[in-house]
């Protein structure tokens, strides 16, 4: 049974707490209330560890830009990660973060007050996803310094690799198959702590601290991607599960947030989601992660996990327990 995470609840908190900073210019407080917004009205999903649906060794499949639709209008995906995953192996991967959201949301054409036009899609014509990250060595909730809008007539092209992505392919956390795979058209960045931009373009230039704010963004990305292709399989359901009145109204009465119901997905019947445990499956049989298999050009299904037998003894269980891995 997936068990709940409440990481959507204890970011609202802290994100509250940050509010009262001294420090904090006026836009990076409309960015961090705008966020706080959304959170408050995110329906949860309990993702798997890492964010991880689809095989990251594999090139990501294209699919339709309309997929990208969010479940609901506003999704906030909840998952752990690992030290692997943030090993300070280049400038864009330094700081240890184990638990994540990827905040997504139907564009409205709204942002933070005081921001430029973005020149983007009309309203209802893209998705737009924002990470939300707890910074272990503070201990805090805090979100990235943008978001990235997706629109539904994006297109696959063969861009240049950048800077990070060639990190990423000489350290092998891409292969070569990936690194020349087209990748999905993301139309520019959208400001949320515009005061905390301007000072990494002053300490490291305007396209470094690009290339930073996407390579933030990259995990987040990959969540919600990983989501989107799963729903759009046939055999791919959701079921919402309740976090019981009794809880909440205990918190109510204590001054407490009231910690939010969350849905899992089910595969065929079978739950995928983080359960109570912690870490990943060592050596030990484990399910290998089920993958996508295209039946025609307007219809996918999932192809369920299957048991790899492993050096030690013994069975993890039915969830997934990924380390590592992700794609560019």
């Amino acid at each position: 049974m997936t068990q709940p995470l409440n990481y959507t609840t204890k970011a609202i908190k802290d994100l509250m707490s940050s509010l009262d900073s001294t420090g904090l210019g006026p836009g990076d407080r409309a960015g961090i209330s705008f966020i706080i917004d959304l959170l408050r009205r995110a329906e949860v999903f309990v993702m798997p560890d890492s964010g991880t649906l689809l095989d990251r060794s594999k090139v990501r499949p294209q699919v339709a830009p309309e997929c990208f639709h969010p479940p609901f209008p506003v999704v906030a995906l909840e998952y752990r990660s690992f030290q692997n995953e943030w090993s300070p192996s280049s400038v864009y991967e330094a700081t240890a973060s184990s638990r994540r959201i990827a905040l997504a949301w139907e564009w409205d054409g709204k942002m933070p007050s005081g921001f430029a036009d973005t020149g983007g899609p009309a309203p209802g014509e893209g998705v737009v996803v924002a990470s939300i990250c707890y910074f272990d060595h503070v201990k805090m909730w805090l979100p990235t310094g943008a978001a990235a809008m997706i629109p539904y007539d994006a297109a696959y092209i063969r861009a240049p690799m950048s800077e990070h992505g060639r990190q990423m392919l000489a350290s092998g956390r891409i292969n070569n198959k990936q690194a020349e795979a087209p990748r999905l058209e993301v139309r520019g960045l959208l400001p949320l702590m515009p005061e905390g931009i301007a000072r990494g373009i002053a300490e490291h230039g305007a396209s470094t601290m690009q290339e930073m704010l996407v390579a933030d963004l990259m995990d987040e990305f990959n969540a919600y991607s990983d989501l989107c292709v799963a729903l759009a399989c046939t055999n791919v359901s959701t079921e919402k599960r309740s976090q019981g009145w009794r809880l909440n109204r205990a918190r109510i009465k204590a001054s407490k947030t009231p910690l939010k119901d969350f849905h899992v997905l089910k595969i065929a019947g079978q739950e995928v989601g983080a359960d109570s445990a912690e870490g990943g499956t060592g050596q030990r049989s484990h399910l290998r992660r089920g993958h996508v298999r295209r039946l025609g050009p307007d219809r996918m299904t999932w192809v369920n996990a299957c048991m790899v037998r492993g050096a030690r003894e013994g069975f993890v269980d039915k969830h997934y327990k990924v380390v590592g891995g992700h794609n560019g």
